[in-house]
């Protein structure tokens, strides 16, 4: 699943936020102080590329993996929800993989009463950089320590322009889980396909 990019900035169509300053930059993509925002997978990966120290392991969602509050996903990331998945199951499939929607991880956030207000993704070992194609995104925010500096929180929606596409983080600092959540009285159902992160070599 490929979405639309924010920004055509150059031939790596792509976006960075620093510091909470947008910056836009013609040639490449690089932050000194904060980490960098991508909305085009291509342009993630060549930032990546350019650092041999770390490979990028990518979850495909080709085995099916039932409904339960925590999950090992065959890339190692453990999934848990703050909840046990208690909503109609499906249309939601909280916490699953290939249920519904095949070949694709599903779940759903909000702080409506038997939903998870947060599901937390911890790696298998501590990542510079995660990215993952985003489909059905309303509400959903992703929360995590990018820079070493403590907590921050995108919203995706806006962030990668719709419902649908990719967003990708590099940090400035290793951190070692993401987590995403709602806030809404409402329940917000969601898809992620390709779900990558970067370790050390």
């Amino acid at each position: 699943m490929r979405g639309n990019n924010l920004v055509k900035l150059n031939a790596l169509n792509s976006l960075a936020f620093a510091t909470g300053t947008v910056t836009l930059l013609l040639s490449s993509v690089s932050s000194v102080s904060a980490y960098t925002i991508y909305t085009n997978r291509t342009a993630w990966e060549a930032a990546l590329a350019t650092n041999p120290s770390y490979k990028i392991t990518t979850d495909t969602f080709s085995n099916t993996i039932s409904s339960a509050q925590s999950i090992t996903l065959d890339s190692g990331i453990v999934s848990t929800n703050s909840a046990p998945p208690t909503l109609p199951n499906p249309p939601f499939n909280n916490n699953s993989v290939s249920i519904v929607n095949s070949g694709v991880y599903d779940n759903a956030s909000g702080t409506l009463t038997g939903a998870s207000d947060t599901i937390t993704w911890q790696f298998p070992a501590t990542v510079l950089a995660f990215g993952a194609d985003f489909s059905r995104i309303d509400e959903l925010t992703l929360t995590g320590n990018f820079d070493g500096t403590g907590d921050q929180t995108i919203s995706i929606n806006p962030t990668i322009g719709g419902e649908n596409g990719f967003l990708g983080i590099i940090g400035t600092a290793e951190f070692s889980s993401v987590i995403f959540a709602n806030n809404t009285t409402a329940v917000d159902s969601f898809s992620i396909d390709n779900a990558s992160f970067a370790t050390k070599v």
